[in-house]
């Protein structure tokens, strides 16, 4: 009696199995399965007939790429081709069962950003198919031969078709991609009539390409594995394409800014005019954002991904924009009183004297917002917030945070000292409570400027005149004249307060009373001095902060758990301005244990007293209350970091750091030290943390708005792995400059 072959049902019971695997050859999801289905039934009955060496050989190689469900496929397969070997003849139901995990495992591989898997399958399936083709019988061997044949052949037709397809619709491709390209770009400047003129051109282009990309051409094409993934990334390239396009009206819009110019009030009935179109032109781009990156994740060609991810990249910056200016005009008609009067307060912050939040506060200004006009009602020296109420009569009820660091030191006695927190919003809420209790009145908003900040502002209004100044304000001479010159050309302390409340209310009342750039502009001037700290945004409303935060102009002290980060503070205890002379030069060395998370960093802090020699210095500037020589820079640095300090030196001799706390991180704070005139002192801190290193190292730098931008070089040392593209293990991670804007690196790693 012959012996009963099993081949055919476990190749069948293989085929079957594929139908339900994961695997993408073509898009498609009824030709994908009955593609895996044959593939899988294919190679099982043929490779069952194969040697037992090429089973084992398959097997190892599926399972270099393989992990979860993929990985036991293998792993049992391996069992039953190893204990094929334990019998005299090969039995071919062993190897039906071994031969359908393997193919089976192969279309459940992970995706991976390189196509070894793919790679890996091809080669292990021809392998068994040229292993087990020589043993089938003579009929069995012509019915694959055929087929493959037939199949290659109809593959290579397909291909040539849709090759020529690809061609023609190619030029149109580039053409319409780069004409939308051009479209979003002049809508981010405010063009209209240039995004107009290059949506219609990318229209067109479009539907060109896409009349090609469609045709019978391409038919055959859609069911090859492969091929068709690449026709479905061009196609879907020239739909997104085309929506954006087919988008023009709204992102018109969006792109039309030069209607909402400020002459003195801002048209709230504009503004609202431009939500509704706004939204679409975002919808339509957050669209396509996710279809392009969609396709980039499959296995694409390198000039077509490249392509394709250019294009994407042009989208993904559009679309920022169009999230910002969602917010912006939801939350405009309000901030201009649209609903009800707004009143926001201005302070006037002086780096010469260093707070946490970058200098002390010498003058303030009231703005009034009513139906889209603005006014300036009220501006003077911080001395009369000062002296509209006894000391001791002011209270201050919160942040908690605030008053456990900050309390002691009576911020409500001393408004010029509310700015002690490095953490904005904490130090705004407190003089939004202080103002009504000095004079004021209840605050919708507190906005804080320094030096730089009124230079930018500056760069919008033109010079201004400020009284008591023997020349115009500007942008060009702002930050020299309310950093240093006032302190060495005006005389008493009475003198420097006007002319700095005469700065800050000539300024903005021709900020607020002249026509004004659109807004483009406006973000172009001032969002480098908003990222940088030196224009600071706060409202009560968490919408409305929210907003402030998606501007980068919150000044939120935060680094995210998991994350490396700190933010340098120094505090000036001498009551003098010296910090006008003040530079100050900072190395981070990190080394972390890629397999673990561990961190051991050093922070090397040099700060030099860099006061003009020869120079005679009025006792403002010069002279302190800590009986320090004159010219001494006596100061105080706090290093907020959520990593724990493991030892510190001050100019080689070790020092204890106190261990304070503010917005959930470690706030190490220095005894009191002296910086002599012209010399520098060096603080150095030892840290350890642990870190979350899922999505690689996070490093967050929050610099602290002082006179002279800091000089910042971060370097890491990866152990336990290395960087993940170029595999190195000692990198630099903020090159060696001046910094501005909070810092955000991160860096991607391999185990």
């Amino acid at each position: 009696m012959p012996r009963r072959s099993y081949t055919g049902p476990i190749a069948a019971l293989a085929a079957l199995a594929a139908l339900f695997a994961p695997a993408t050859l073509t898009g498609v999801g009824p030709v994908d399965a009955v593609q895996r289905g044959l593939l899988a039934g294919l190679v099982t009955f043929v490779g069952a007939h194969g040697r037992r060496r090429t089973w084992l050989l398959a097997g190892g190689l599926c399972a270099l790429p393989a992990s979860g469900w993929s990985m036991a496929l293998v792993l049992v397969g391996l069992a039953v081709a190893v204990a094929s070997t334990q019998r005299q003849h090969r039995p071919r139901r062993f190897g039906a069962v071994a031969v359908g995990c393997f193919v089976n495992a192969i279309l459940w591989y992970p995706s991976h950003d390189l196509p070894w898997g793919a790679i890996v399958g091809v080669v292990a399936c021809t392998m068994l198919v040229i292993s087990g083709a020589p043993s089938l019988r003579r009929h069995q061997r012509a019915s694959v031969r055929i087929g493959l044949v037939t199949v290659g052949a109809v593959a290579v037709v397909a291909c040539g078709l849709a090759a020529v397809a690809v061609l023609q619709a190619t030029s149109a491709v580039r053409s319409g991609s780069d004409a939308a390209a051009d479209a979003l770009a002049a809508a981010r400047d405010g063009d209209a009539s240039a995004a107009e003129e290059a949506l219609q051109r990318g229209a067109d282009d479009f539907d060109r390409a896409s009349s090609h990309l469609d045709g019978l051409l391409t038919a055959p094409a859609r069911l090859v594995p492969g091929v068709a993934q690449q026709l479905a990334a061009v196609r879907t390239t020239v739909e997104q394409g085309s929506a954006i396009a087919a988008a023009a009206d709204d992102l018109v819009a969006t792109a039309d800014y030069d209607q909402l110019q400020y002459e003195g009030r801002l048209d709230l009935d504009q503004v609202s005019a431009l939500i509704e179109p706004t939204a679409r032109a975002d919808a339509a781009l957050a669209e396509a954002d996710r279809r392009l990156t969609d396709v980039q994740g499959g296995r694409l060609l390198p000039p077509l991904r490249t392509r394709i991810e250019a294009f994407s990249d042009k989208i993904e910056g559009a679309r920022r924009d169009t999230v910002l200016a969602r917010s912006l005009l939801a939350a405009t008609p309000q901030l201009f009183g649209a609903d009800a009067t707004r009143h926001y307060l201005v302070i006037f912050l002086t780096p010469a004297e260093l707070r946490g939040a970058g200098g002390f506060i010498g003058s303030y200004a009231e703005l009034r917002a009513d139906d889209g006009a603005v006014d300036l009602v009220r501006s003077g020296r911080i001395d009369d917030l000062l002296d509209a109420a006894p000391m001791g009569t002011r209270t201050i009820s919160g942040p908690e945070d605030y008053l456990a660091r900050y309390g002691q030191y009576r911020p409500q006695d001393f408004l010029q000292d509310v700015t002690f927190s490095p953490h904005f919003p904490s130090s705004a809420q407190v003089m939004a409570e202080l103002y009504p209790q000095s004079g004021g009145t209840q605050l919708d908003g507190v906005i804080g400027v320094d030096p730089t900040g009124l230079a930018a502002l500056l760069e919008l209004t033109g010079p201004v005149l400020v009284e008591g100044m023997d020349e115009p304000l500007s942008a060009e001479n702002a930050v020299e004249v309310l950093t240093r010159r006032q302190y060495l050309e005006l005389g008493t302390r009475a003198e420097r307060g006007e002319v700095l409340a005469s700065a800050v209310r000539s300024t903005f009342d021709r900020l607020i009373s002249s026509a004004l750039p659109a807004p483009r502009r406006l973000a172009d001037v001032l969002s480098p001095a908003a990222r940088a700290g030196h224009l600071r945004l706060w409202s009560p409303d968490r919408d409305e902060q929210d907003l402030f935060t998606q501007l980068g102009a919150d000044g939120s002290l935060a680094i995210p758990k998991g994350a490396d980060g700190f933010s340098v503070v120094q505090r000036n205890v001498g009551n003098n301005k010296i910090d006008a002379y003040l530079h100050r030069d900072i190395t981070y060395e990190a080394t972390i244990d890629a397999r673990t998370g561990d961190l051991r960093s050093t922070l090397r802090i040099a700060m030099t007293n860099d006061l003009p020699q020869g120079v005679e210095l009025p006792p403002a500037v010069a002279d302190n209350t800590r009986a320090a020589p004159p010219g001494s820079n006596v100061t105080i640095v706090t290093v907020h970091t959520p990593n724990v300090v493991t030892g510190a030196t001050l100019d080689g001799v070790p020092v204890t750091l106190g261990p304070g706390s503010e917005r959930g991180m470690y706030a190490w704070d220095t005894p009191q030290f002296t910086i002599p005139p012209g010399e520098t002192v060096v603080l150095e801190v030892d840290l350890a943390g642990s870190l979350d290193l899922r999505d690689g190292y996070d490093l967050r730098i929050l610099p602290q708005p002082v006179a002279n931008p800091d000089e910042l070089l971060a370097t890491l040392r990866v152990r336990g792995g290395h960087e993940a593209d170029t595999g190195r293990s000692e990198l630099t991670t903020v090159d060696d400059g001046p910094i501005g804007p909070p810092i955000d690196r991160t860096v991607a790693l391999r185990r």
